[in-house]
């Protein structure tokens, strides 16, 4: 599977597993907006190289 079907198909499990747990989970914030924050961070990259953008990764984490 690419890296695109991976990351959708992760974003799509997130999102069903917060149906099975509910809003009155202590973790169903939190894990709403990882899926939000994780789905429009993959998109506006995807967007972004799609048009000839940079191999700059906007996202990228220095630890260090």
């Amino acid at each position: 599977m690419s890296m695109e079907g991976d990351t959708r198909v992760i974003v799509d499990q997130a999102r069903e597993e917060m149906i099975y747990i509910g809003p009155d989970h202590p973790y169903y914030p939190l894990l709403a907006r990882l899926v939000s924050a994780v789905g429009a961070a993959w998109q506006e990259g995807y967007d972004h190289h799609s048009v000839d953008g940079s191999n700059t990764n906007p996202y990228r984490w220095n630890i260090g």
